[in-house]
């Protein structure tokens, strides 16, 4: 009965405005103190139909990655989530190496599935957490009702050409980047994309052209990113992206794994009439910038102007690729 007052005392002072991190952490705090759990971690898991090679590639860690490998073992969060996504286990209580593990499901966004996990380190009953899994199911479908109505007041923020938003949403959110970094030391780091070549594209095929490869590329970036990452059109043909909770290094892999995507796409286009002059698609390459917060920058304009500087330094080494700092440094 206590644990049952306890859960509806905390779903009674939650505050949804606050945000999804901010919720996670109250609610980390929550069940640590009040059901003895160990920390919560929150995981995205891609859905069903891209096939990945190792465990590690199929899920990533949006919330509390500091727990693994300190507080819980890469192997024992690896077992369970593999057998998540190969529906091997049902969600719930989950035994593992003489522990007992607590999965559900958040919710879904675009073609991601976001799960959570916690250790069991008493007993509670299956009827309180029943009641914890709905409350979450409950706060995943209000927290879309709110991103919908931010749509509406983000609608300033959206580029007319590439669907995506624009600079002026790209430095108010590096402001709160870095915001985020100073309360809780969550790192990030920056992708500075520019299309190779693209002059050509407006001069040979016209304008109009240049503009479907611009909403192409808008499209196919926001289809390789996770749901926790932002994409931006900088201007021209120049692409930005914010990627929270992550290190230079690691943004280096992702920065190549969107390289590879773009490099593998054929680019439609639409032609007026039987135009011969215009191919039916169009392959091509983009330069790719890193830098990472505070690793090789202080501030909002010094990690810009480092990515976009990796990004020329990639232009240099004969485009196509990605560089990042310590590359320049190793040479």
């Amino acid at each position: 009965m206590r644990d049952l007052k306890n859960i509806a005392r905390f779903v009674a002072t939650l505050n949804l405005l606050q945000g999804k991190k901010f919720t996670y952490g109250h609610l980390d705090r929550f069940l640590k103190k009040e059901l003895g759990t160990g920390p919560v971690i929150i995981i995205s898991i891609q859905k069903q139909g891209e096939e990945l090679e190792k465990v590690n590639e199929k899920f990533r860690t949006v919330w509390n990655k500091k727990c693994i490998g300190s507080y819980y073992t890469e192997k024992d969060i690896e077992t369970i989530f593999s057998d998540i996504t190969s529906f091997k286990i049902e969600l719930g209580k989950y035994p593992s190496n003489g522990k007992t593990f607590f999965t559900f499901m958040f919710g879904e966004s675009g073609n991601q599935i976001f799960y959570g996990i916690f250790e069991l380190q008493r007993e509670v009953s299956s009827e309180v957490l029943d009641i914890f899994s709905l409350f979450i199911r409950n706060l995943w479908t209000n927290w879309l009702s709110f991103e919908e109505l931010k749509k509406v007041e983000n609608l300033v923020y959206i580029d007319d050409v590439s669907g995506l938003y624009n600079q002026r949403k790209l430095l108010k959110d590096i402001d709160v980047s870095i915001e985020r970094f100073h309360g809780v030391g969550e790192v990030f780091s920056i992708l500075f994309i520019d299309i190779d070549h693209f002059k050509n594209v407006n001069d040979t095929l016209g304008h109009v052209i240049g503009t479907q490869v611009l909403f192409g590329l808008g499209q196919l970036l926001q289809k390789v990113l996770r749901e926790t990452d932002l994409v931006y059109r900088y201007g021209g043909d120049e692409f930005v992206m914010i990627l929270p909770d992550v290190n230079g290094e690691v943004a280096r892999s992702i920065a190549q794994r969107v390289l590879d995507n773009i490099k593998g796409n054929k680019f439609y286009l639409k032609k007026e009439g039987k135009n011969q002059e215009i191919p039916d698609f169009l392959n091509i390459s983009v330069s790719i910038g890193v830098a990472s917060y505070p690793k090789d920058a202080k501030n909002k304009d010094e990690i810009l102007s480092i990515a976009d500087k990796m990004m020329y330094e990639a232009k240099k080494k004969g485009r196509g690729r990605v560089c990042y700092t310590t590359e320049i440094l190793e040479n």
